[in-house]
């Protein structure tokens, strides 16, 4: 069937859905649940039109060759990140904040993705958002609960935020 990326099963993505939602909510009460449940759908539903976007393969690090190759324009870690930010940003959720977020960062295999918390919190018990990593099927978890890499904060990282402790 080829390397591109298939649209995940309806039940597959409510079951997502729910999911992150729940995990979200273990930000309460700090987090609005209309929020929280926006949230959950908007970014499955956006990191899989990025997907499409990107015209991503199932393989990111193969994506990440091709692009450095220069035969596909976007598909890095931190484009899909910046997208996917960029989109949340624009739903002005009151009581979700943003984190740019990097592992090995220097590295030939540094990663960044991003992490929501309750706004006025830090990394520490956020919430890891990662499209980039199953290539458009977004990835969640608790940020200190991934095995696979080690989370710090990028602040400064991407323009788009607000700085802290202020508004933009």
């Amino acid at each position: 069937m080829g390397c591109t990326v298939h649209q995940p099963s309806p039940l597959k993505v409510n079951r997502s859905v729910i999911d992150l939602k729940q995990l979200l909510l273990t930000l309460r009460p700090k987090v609005d649940v209309q929020e929280a449940n926006d949230l959950a759908v908007e970014s499955i539903r956006y990191s899989y039109a990025l997907s499409q976007k990107y015209k991503s393969i199932n393989n990111p690090w193969f994506q990440n060759f091709l692009v450095n190759m220069g035969v596909k324009e976007r598909g890095l870690c931190y484009e899909w990140t910046e997208d996917l930010l960029k989109f949340l940003l624009s739903k002005h959720y009151k009581t979700l904040a943003f984190h740019p977020i990097g592992a090995n960062i220097g590295r030939l295999n540094e990663h960044n993705a991003l992490s929501v918390s309750p706004k006025g919190k830090d990394i520490e018990k956020s919430i890891l958002l990662d499209a980039w990593r199953n290539s458009g099927i977004l990835y969640f978890n608790v940020i200190d609960k991934d095995l696979k890499y080690k989370w710090s904060e990028r602040s400064g990282l991407y323009r788009l935020l607000p700085p802290k402790g202020g508004r933009r």
